[in-house]
């Protein structure tokens, strides 16, 4: 095999894209999930921390205010990280098709 590393970059490239998706429909679905179906409308012991979404307030356990700050803070790490190795993936690869290209051409 000529170049053994292209296949372990572009399956990296699949999974940075699988990341993505998979980071965006959570980032989408969960919180909302979370705030308008699993929270109270009335402050009580299990329900403390409020959470105030379009005017409303909801009042959420520990344990979900914490799934909520997990999803809103690690959800633009991994999707831009997971751009920024697509973003070079393809721009190396097109460096290196560009640079094959012209070896074609001068040795043709």
């Amino acid at each position: 095999m000529k170049h053994p590393y292209l296949s372990i970059f572009s399956t990296l490239a699949l999974l940075c894209f699988l990341a993505m998706l998979a980071v965006t429909a959570i980032w989408m679905y969960v919180p909302i999930r979370i705030v308008y179906h699993e929270s109270s409308l009335v402050r009580t012991e299990l329900s403390p921390i409020e959470v105030k979404e379009h005017g409303h307030s909801y009042f959420l356990t520990p344990e979900q205010k914490w799934a909520i700050d997990l999803i809103r803070y690690y959800t633009p790490i991994i999707w831009f990280s997971c751009f920024a190795y697509l973003f070079l993936f393809f721009m190396f690869g097109g460096f290196e098709r560009l640079r094959l290209l012209q070896r074609q051409r001068s040795g043709a």
